[in-house]
């Protein structure tokens, strides 16, 4: 079920992109930059606070994939698997965790350079969690 709608939230993305009539290349034949590779910043949440995120990100074309892993001042962490589209300099991820009880999250975020900076919030969840981010690639 949960890889059924990841293909929905996908098809629903590229769709969504797609409209928007922009390219990820800005139209110049250019390639867009690898997002590939391992990322590691700061995550500031509204529960958990401030701490430390990585991610190793995977591209085929403009779709994104990998891992990630949070941990938190109060040794709270949280990680799972990561699965996105590149749009331009912006960046819309959804990030699993391996506990099925938890939260999953959506990014949106805008690259300068080698730099993603962000908000997130929770879906799919009882709960109300939000906050930002900022991963610079290794």
């Amino acid at each position: 079920m949960k890889y059924a709608l990841r293909i929905v939230f996908a098809a629903i993305l590229v769709l969504g992109l797609a409209a928007c009539g922009s390219s990820s290349n800005g139209g110049n034949g250019t390639a867009p930059p690898s997002y590939a590779g391992k990322w590691s910043g700061e995550v500031n949440d509204t529960l958990a606070g401030s701490g430390a995120i990585s991610a190793n990100l995977t591209q085929s074309g403009d779709e994104l994939g990998g891992t990630w892993q949070a941990t938190y001042a109060d040794s709270t962490s949280n990680s799972g698997s990561a699965l996105g589209l590149i749009n331009g300099s912006d960046v819309i991820l959804e990030l699993y965790p391996s506990d099925p009880t938890s939260c999953p999250f959506r990014v949106v975020a805008s690259r300068s350079g080698n730099t993603l900076e962000g908000t997130y919030a929770a879906f799919d969840c009882t709960i109300s969690v939000s906050g930002e981010v900022t991963l610079t690639k290794d």
